[in-house]
């Protein structure tokens, strides 16, 4: 998906009038109006057409309404919905994978770590990357990426508790690195009070554009494990928090500001 179009899912979600589902809504009357007219409105063909976006007209004013399904809700979020991660009940059971290439192969073993990276694995040592689940995007993936899968072997291990379980988790994933990039979130998160204090909607779009950034950044780095497996010092579930505390206020102040703009525009 492209980066303009991730951006403006985001800001439908965030930034709508209303909440974008259940109920069909004008986008033009609004910040995402403003967004569309920016540049943007041809893509409201496209979204429908990915099943992101879906629309109606009204019988009484013709007006053309739409809302965002299911599947761009999750698009909006990031392609990801790390609170439904979190709360998963994991049933202690590892999953191990497994490979035999030799080093002579190295381009097959790139593809398959970064085959198993992407899905959101961690490497336990050498050839053995870990889960607690079996990805669900892991046979994509591996299609995209078109390793040998012939090498690969799932293993299913009992969990040994929580001390052998922690320090698996520290091993397979660098949780250093995935804690740098909630820091830099909260980093724009807190430049808010300075976007909402400016009253500008220039200002309010490239502050969404870098949050949103910064906010796939770190998700595409965190295995999103389930709670019960989160290291002591864990600050995913804290920062998705505040972040949906601060973009509620970003809606608003853009519901505030967005009429004035159109008007100008017009």
């Amino acid at each position: 998906m492209k980066a303009k179009t991730e951006l403006l899912l985001h800001r439908l979600l965030w930034l709508a009038d209303k909440p974008m589902r259940p109920t069909f809504r004008n986008i033009e009357d609004s910040f995402e109006g403003w967004a569309y007219y920016r540049g943007l409105l041809p893509q409201i063909r496209r979204l429908e057409a990915q099943g992101l976006l879906e629309g109606m007209t009204d019988e009484r004013s013709g007006q053309r309404l739409h809302r965002l399904t299911e599947a761009g809700r999750l698009a909006a979020a990031g392609g990801r919905d790390p609170e439904a991660a979190w709360s998963a009940v994991w049933d202690q059971q590892w999953r191990l994978f497994l490979f035999d290439i030799p080093e002579v192969e190295s381009s097959k073993r790139r593809l398959l770590n970064r085959a198993l990276a992407r899905a959101g694995c961690g490497c336990l040592q050498g050839s053995v990357w870990i889960s607690p689940h079996l990805p669900s995007s892991l046979e994509a993936i591996l299609a995209e990426e078109d390793p040998d899968c012939g090498h690969l072997l799932l293993l299913l291990a009992a969990s040994k508790g929580k001390i052998v379980d922690g320090r698996m988790v520290l091993t397979a994933w660098n949780f250093a690195a995935i804690g740098a990039g909630y820091e830099a979130v909260v980093g724009v998160l807190d430049q808010f009070p300075q976007v909402a204090a400016a009253a500008d909607l220039e200002v309010l779009a490239d502050w969404t554009a870098r949050e949103l950034g910064a906010w796939r950044k770190a998700l595409a780095a965190d295995p999103l494990l389930p709670a019960a497996l989160h290291p002591k010092d864990y600050q995913g579930p804290k920062v998705s928090q505040k972040r949906r505390k601060i973009l509620e206020q970003a809606g608003r102040l853009a519901r505030t500001l967005a009429p004035g703009a159109l008007a100008r525009q017009s």
